[in-house]
């Protein structure tokens, strides 16, 4: 099994050959942006507005 990182989804545990196909997709459809709630230049899909570290964060109640 191999694990990557992206800022949209933060870590993957890619099994097998189907979602590294997504995981591919999902690089490609990335694009350099800031981070609306950090500030952090990151890769997103165009339609995100934060990255998964904040998105995490907020999850768990927590605010800056």
């Amino acid at each position: 099994m191999a694990s990557y990182y992206d800022d949209n989804f933060g870590e993957w545990h890619i099994e097998d050959e189907e979602k590294m196909a997504f995981y591919r997709q999902v690089q490609a459809e990335s694009i350099e942006k800031e981070c609306e709630d950090c500030g952090r230049k990151v890769r997103l899909r165009p339609h995100y507005g934060i990255c998964n570290s904040c998105a995490d964060r907020i999850e768990r109640g927590y605010q800056w």
